[in-house]
């Protein structure tokens, strides 16, 4: 069956094979990343649902090449490379701009840019673009055909529904994750400028920094108010609101953010053995 270009298809059937794109790329995540590589289930991407939208955009985004290509391997191969390796250059950037955090980081590839995009990635996006054209595509517009335009105006607008309210929470996750991080950083600063010169102060991790306070605290009771060991426990707690984020995202790295995140790593690996111990 022809593929037809993105401009000649229809906005729900573009929205559709937008989220096959990304439910296969979410299985490829998990079977590559969390089984093969931590030889565990890891929901992979930013949202709850299991899609990866950036497959889903780089796989639209093929489509907007020129029809000429379809026919083509080698051509083919070269453009998917460069306009997918793009994309996901875009998507890191503006995430880190929007957060101040690099949610993948290829820095340990030989060939990378800026930790962004590395040679094998872009090379998998290459092969990715044949075989979606080649061999994905045609049995996607077979089904588009079978599915039906009425099927596909009303599971696009339930499954844009689903996809709206996911999005939704998954805003509410990064605040909460940039309120988390922001606070841990304000309290650290803060503590250094209170107590970095007494000798007790332990401050070459913040998780040091706050065992030593909270210990001196029990030492020095009038010294400290209840407020203050309240904000401490709290601080101590942040690692809760950015579980998620961080187990999804094992090389997240951030240049503004980097002892805080070591910090939160460090409390959640403490969390997971202590639930292993009961």
């Amino acid at each position: 069956m022809e593929v037809l270009s993105i401009y000649e298809l229809p906005f729900q059937t573009v929205f559709l094979m937008f989220l096959i794109f990304s439910f296969v790329g979410w299985v490829s995540e998990v079977i590559y990343v969390g089984i093969l590589s931590e030889h565990k289930f890891v929901n992979r991407g930013f949202l709850h649902g299991p899609i990866c939208p950036i497959y889903g955009f780089g796989g639209v985004v093929i489509l907007l090449l020129p029809k000429v290509l379809y026919s083509t391997w080698i051509p083919l191969f070269f453009c998917s490379m460069i306009l997918c390796t793009c994309v996901e250059y875009f998507a890191s950037w503006i995430l880190e701009k929007m957060f101040h955090t690099l949610w993948w980081d290829y820095s340990h590839y030989k060939v990378n840019l800026n930790g962004r995009v590395c040679l094998v990635n872009s090379v998998l996006f290459g092969i990715m673009g044949v075989v979606t054209i080649h061999f994905v595509m045609p049995l996607v517009m077979y089904f588009m055909n079978w599915y039906g335009e009425r099927r596909i105006a009303i599971t696009s607008h339930i499954l844009g529904g689903v996809l709206a309210f996911d999005i939704l929470l998954t805003i509410k996750s990064l605040v909460d994750y940039n309120m988390a991080i922001e606070k841990i950083k304000s309290f650290k600063d803060n503590l250094k400028s209170m107590y970095g010169q007494e000798e007790w102060f332990k401050s070459s991790t913040i998780g040091e920094m706050l065992e030593s306070v909270k210990e001196r605290a029990k030492i020095e009771k009038d010294r400290f108010s209840q407020g203050f060991i309240d904000n401490l426990e709290t601080v101590l707690q942040e690692h809760k609101k950015v579980d998620v984020l961080i187990r999804k995202f094992p090389t997240l790295t951030s240049k503004v953010y980097h002892d805080e995140i070591a910090h939160l790593r460090v409390k959640i690996k403490e969390t997971i053995k202590e639930k292993i111990k009961h």
